[in-house]
């Protein structure tokens, strides 16, 4: 049996000696992967996670739950299959951690270790290019003391403690193996010591024979050798299946080696490293490539790179397939946008990669394939030395091509000093090469491992431009490369349909209006606003005296009024904690309606004076197609009308099922819906919600505070079901203990409705268990569904998509080109500001820009007590994204704000991406979260990084802290990983 893995209580910030073992994410006898977080630990500031960096199972002895454990100490093992997780004798964990590798050498007062860090994924050593502070300066936590080149670029070394920088310093040009001391920091300056350190070899010659441990192994040589018989594990430690097979080809015994793998394994390069560095190098069909005669330079670190993964490609099998594009579109199209060819290619790509979503993923041994929907797009590009990198574009499928061309020309000044970050340059899904600059009339590029295609750009010639596709067989077939290079080949030549023309796309003709807005809620209105303000001709018709539609007359504004009273309400509970005595609140409820009816008043006839302020010709009826370009509006203010295009934002009414009886109590009002809800005479006592969602869950909790007895009945698992799961999950307790007379019953199924208004009976089945409940009212909330049967889109052409919504693209533009469809009548979120957020597009592809609608950067609040809300996505749609996520979350409980005001209840969550730490999704449970979420919406609209949270400054005593707080913990965390990684 292998020598289980043991899990340590990690050190999780400078201070922490100890943690006490809060809970196990995990159970004993789990399978767990890289990066997986098994348990959670309270250090001296907060609750953590504890992540694990091997795949195994996780095994005991398990430390307990409140048990205190030292920094170091054991909690757990991983074990290598099921059948190992017992209780069986472990190796116990080092008491003392040794600061530095074996091979470094200490000064001669004791002081802390300055390492060869690792800055990319392929990284085995270093090369000291430059020292930016002398031995005995003063230096201060994060200061870069020296520059290093990797495999890939020249980047920083930054120190995390202060202290006085000593010897002995690694020479300049010396090469160093990843985590060994290139220096030294004291305490004093009389500590400090000004010799150098000694590198085997320092820049080392042709004929040097390496160290083992700066033996880098080829990426070629990451699978097996064929033809050889692997050595036997051996007797004490560990060692990977590639070392066993090099060490049993090349007759080394491997249990006299020192491993220099993660916990003392024994890899590759401790194999090669025995057996003589210069033995010829394995090819990739397990001959020994033959000795060329001469006497060679070191190649450098990208050339090392390059070589290593050009090595590795010759074991992906590849074909080729060429098409020959007409650029010229295109590049008018980019002059006018003001973009660089290159970025136009890219977004080019995107779209045909949106299509054929194989192109764009990655073969993961064994017999895996990665499929990613984000478009993370290398671009080759040449130094400044002549050497070669390849920047990554991030999300180019979430990005306008201004927002691309802004990030490529920082990526590119900086690829051609060679300054690029490892998130930049690392891991892209796609590659593009472009030689049609050097007139190359067509060449094959080199597809490398982790991607499943590169495509190779020609010069343009009298038959087109060649653009080859190079394409891993075990990923992509034949047919479908072909199918997107003639999808990237219809995105090159005609840009219109995506990237815009430069101008506006309505179509010109003697028609009565340029533009014509159906229906005046948020969608359409901001639409015809954006026109109009653009010198548009816009007619906008509505089925009210004013605009506002839903969200100002029936859901948004009106419930939130409502919300704000019931606050006042509860907010009183925290009162006798503070030492205020104000007496029990009392509920008028006709002053709170005329409260809520002045300021939808208010609020209607202040957006009609706006509209027709910005010269939009409002109209009050309904529209019905009669042609391709034509309406019939009936109505107060009917007429017909001819448009050039048309943008329809009608809305969903609310949605109700086929329970039995349920039509005859809203018809007698006994039951409402969220349309109608809205001229009760007084609230009810006794209240029966059906559904679970954001409508039903607000008006539950409302109704309870007016002092009403609640039951919602929802027939998913769970309620809230568009918020994070672990958001919902944290909802339902907090509502257990703090609203006592509201009940939420899941995976229920309502039978039937039956009774008069104030005398109804619902009965509903819950397990086996059929239950009635009498209720005086019944809200029905089961979402809603558009109704587009008066628009008679027949006439017109449109065609709808599931559940009876318009289809439309992430511009809003329907199957007809010049018809656009905005808001909860295209389905997805339906929420006020995405319809807002799809009229601006609308508006925006119809003047001729390139823009979309971007749901994985949406947000939402759900008002109930306290509130829900979300902006992005959640870890898991990351990662079924393809985005390498991780979060981190902190409890409402230990903030100093929330104890203040008693509002305890809930958490905050981060989700970032590994890779680039760029934040993609915050999420919130906190009474507050409606002004919290406006900093995080701009956090995952502006794709900030943790970095950039961490480093900005927030307000003491405020909530807003904890942005910071999150992601500098989160920082860590990774850092952590791969320090422990490497």
């Amino acid at each position: 049996m292998a020598e289980p893995y043991v899990i340590k209580m990690p050190q999780l910030s400078d201070t922490m000696t100890e943690g006490v073992l809060v809970s196990w994410e995990k159970p004993a006898g789990a399978r767990v992967e890289r990066g997986d977080v098994v348990a959670t630990v309270e250090t001296d500031k907060a609750i953590m996670d504890v992540e694990v960096f091997r795949s195994g199972y996780l095994a005991g002895p398990l430390a307990e739950a409140n048990s205190v454990i030292p920094v170091g100490g054991t909690i757990g093992y991983i074990t290598d299959s099921a059948v190992e997780t017992a209780a069986a004798p472990v190796p116990a964990a080092p008491a003392v951690v040794p600061t530095g590798p074996a091979s470094a050498t200490p000064p001669a007062s004791e002081g802390y270790a300055v390492k060869m860090p690792q800055l990319s994924d392929t990284m085995t050593e270093g090369v000291l290019v430059s020292w930016e502070k002398p031995a005995g300066a003063r230096v201060e936590r994060g200061d870069v003391v020296a520059t290093v080149e990797t495999d890939k670029a020249i980047m920083d070394v930054e120190v995390f403690r202060e202290g006085y920088l000593s010897g002995p310093l690694a020479a300049v040009d010396a090469v160093v193996p990843v985590g060994e001391a290139i220096a030294w920091l004291v305490e004093s300056p009389e500590q400090v010591s000004h010799e150098n350190a000694v590198h085997d070899g320092g820049r080392r010659q042709p004929d040097a024979t390496p160290a083992p441990v700066a033996t880098p192994v080829p990426a070629a040589m990451s699978g097996s050798v064929p033809d050889a018989y692997p050595a036997p594990r051996p007797r004490q430690g560990a060692a990977s299946p590639f070392a066993r097979q090099l060490a049993g080809q090349r007759g080394v015994d491997i249990n006299g080696l020192r491993g220099t793998g993660p916990a003392g394994v024994v890899v590759a390069a401790d194999v090669l490293g025995a057996a003589g560095g210069r033995a010829a190098p394995v090819a990739s069909d397990g001959t020994a490539e033959p000795v060329v005669p001469g006497n060679g330079r070191a190649m450098t670190a990208i050339e090392r790179a390059i070589s290593q993964a050009m090595a590795a490609s010759l074991s992906i099998p590849v074909f080729h397939v060429t098409v020959q594009v007409r650029p010229e579109a295109l590049i008018r199209a980019a002059k006018a946008h003001k973009l660089s060819v290159t970025v136009a290619i890219a977004k080019a790509a995107s779209q045909a990669l949106h299509r054929h979503p194989l192109v764009n993923a990655a073969y993961q041994a064994v017999d895996k394939i990665v499929e990613r929907s984000q478009h993370d797009i290398g671009i080759a590009a040449t130094t400044e030395d002549g050497g070669l990198v390849v920047p990554v574009l991030r999300g180019v499928e979430g990005k306008t091509p201004e927002q691309l061309q802004t990030e490529w020309t920082s990526l590119l000044e900086k690829a051609r000093k060679r300054r690029l970050s490892p998130p930049e340059y690392t891991n892209p899904t796609f590659t593009i090469s472009n030689m049609g600059m050097y007139g190359i009339a067509q060449f094959d590029a080199i597809v490398t491992p982790g991607t499943a295609a590169i495509i190779a750009i020609a010069g343009n010639g009298p038959e087109g431009m060649p653009i080859t596709i190079t394409a891993d067989h075990r990923v992509v077939n034949g047919a479908e490369a072909a199918l997107f290079l003639n999808d990237l080949k219809q995105a090159i030549e005609h840009p219109e349909n995506w990237l815009g023309s430069g101008g506006p796309v309505i179509p010109e003709g003697d028609y009565d209006v340029q533009v014509l807005v159906i229906g005046a809620g948020p969608g359409g209105e901001d639409c015809a606003r954006e026109l109009a303000e653009n010198g548009i001709r816009v007619a906008m018709v509505n089925n009210a005296p004013l605009p506002g539609g839903e969200c100002l007359w029936r859901g948004c504004i009106p419930s939130k009024a409502w919300r704000a009273a019931a606050d006042r309400i509860r907010d009183r509970e925290h009162d006798a904690a503070m030492g205020i005595a104000l007496g029990t609140p009392r509920l008028d409820w006709a002053q709170l309606e005329q409260h809520r009816r002045g300021i939808l008043q208010t609020r209607g006839e202040m957006a009609l004076k706006t509209d027709q302020g910005v010269k939009i010709q409002v109209l009050e009826g309904y529209a019905r197609f009669t042609g391709d370009h034509s309406v019939e509006i009936s109505g107060k203010d009917a007429r017909t009308l001819t448009f050039g295009a048309c943008v329809i934002a009608t809305g969903a009414p609310a949605f109700v099922p086929p329970i039995p009886g349920i039509q005859d109590a809203l018809k007698s009002g006994a039951a409402v819906t969220s349309d109608t809800v809205w001229n009760l005479k007084q609230p009810p006592t006794r209240l029966c919600v059906i559904g679970a969602g954001a409508i039903g869950m607000e008006m539950a909790q409302m109704f309870h505070d007016f002092g009403a007895e609640v039951r919602v009945l929802e027939a998913l698992p769970r309620p809230v079901a568009e918020m994070e799961k672990e958001v919902a999950e944290q909802l339902m307790k907090a509502i257990a203990h703090n609203s006592p007379r509201l009940q939420v019953l899941t995976g229920v199924k309502v039978m039937d409705v039956a009774g008069q208004p104030g005398q109804l009976a619902v009965r509903y089945q819950s397990g086996d268990e059929v239950a009635n409940y009498a209720c005086d009212l019944l809200l029905v909330a089961t979402g809603k569904r558009p109704d587009t049967s008066g628009l008679n889109l027949a006439a017109v052409g449109v065609a709808l998509g599931d559940r009876a919504v318009i289809a439309v693209d992430a511009s809003g533009r329907t199957n007809v080109p010049h018809v656009y469809a905005v808001g909860d009548v295209i389905g997805g979120y339906m929420l006020a500001h995405t319809a807002s957020q799809q009229g601006r597009v609308a508006a925006a592809s119809l003047l001729g820009h390139s823009a979309r609608y971007e749901a994985a950067k949406d947000c939402g609040v759900t008002f109930t007590r306290p509130q829900c809300a979300f902006v992005g996505l959640s870890l898991e749609q990351a990662k079924a994204g393809g985005i390498d996520a991780v979060e981190v979350k902190v409890p409402l409980s230990i903030d100093a704000k929330a104890m203040m005001t008693g509002e305890t209840d809930g958490l905050i969550k981060i989700v970032a991406d590994k890779i680039s730490h760029r934040i993609v999704g915050v999420h919130f449970l906190a009474d507050h979260a409606d002004t919290l979420v406006g900093e995080a919406v701009m956090m995952v609209s502006a794709g900030l990084t943790l970095e950039q949270v961490a480093g900005a400054i927030h307000p003491h005593p405020t909530q807003t802290e904890l942005f910071g707080e999150m992601a500098r913990r989160l920082l860590s965390r990774l850092r952590r990983s791969a320090r422990a990684a490497s």
